[in-house]
């Protein structure tokens, strides 16, 4: 399904555990870990609900990864907000209330985010923040671990890939270099080791 390094982690007890602290702790009755990649976005786990795909474009999820610094996303009721009205979630399962902390990687990718959703307008307090932030440490954690090591590794390379193809569409120099510096790293980082697992 997806190349990144959730791959054959649908239904993972230790996301699933992390999902259900996170709602039960803020009394939120959705929770999620969504995933993102080009097209769409996948929920590895859910709490509240089934686990589903979503298209990327207008998603939550989408805003969430490009917040500055990788700070929360929170919206405390997606009706006032005129970029999310039409949400996929807010669409499909009525949801009014998102709040998101970004899944970031050690090697600064956002793969996705830990959420909660409610289907009415709610707003939470910086405990409740801090506690989604420890919990999505965690779920990175869990699948940045080894077994995970080759996929997310291939997940990078592809984006990086992209993003320099776009760089030498645009001229951009500076940027090429710089991306290209980056995917060097990320293909050292596939011992031979994992070559031969990915073989």
């Amino acid at each position: 399904m997806l190349t990144s390094g959730v791959f054959g982690m649908q239904g993972d007890p230790e996301l699933s555990q992390i999902v259900e602290q996170a709602a039960k702790t803020t009394d939120f009755p959705f929770a999620a870990v969504s995933i993102v990649d080009r097209s769409r976005l996948w929920l590895a786990v859910a709490y509240g609900f089934d686990p589903r795909e979503f298209p990327r474009p207008n998603s939550f999820c989408d805003a969430a990864i490009q917040v500055p610094g990788f700070a929360p996303l929170c919206v405390s009721d997606a009706w006032c907000e005129p970029r999310f009205k039409f949400a996929p979630a807010v669409i499909e399962m009525n949801v009014r209330a998102y709040y998101a902390v970004p899944l970031v990687t050690s090697d600064g990718f956002a793969l996705g985010t830990l959420c909660l959703l409610d289907q009415k307008p709610r707003t939470v307090d910086a405990t409740a923040l801090g506690l989604m932030t420890a919990l999505a440490s965690s779920a990175t954690a869990a699948i940045d671990r080894e077994r995970n090591a080759v996929a997310h590794a291939r997940y990078a390379i592809n984006e990086l890939s992209t993003r320099i193809r776009f760089a030498v569409a645009d001229e951009d120099d500076a940027m090429v270099e710089l991306l290209d510096e980056e995917l060097r790293k990320m293909e050292a980082k596939l011992q031979p080791s994992w070559q031969a697992q990915a073989r």
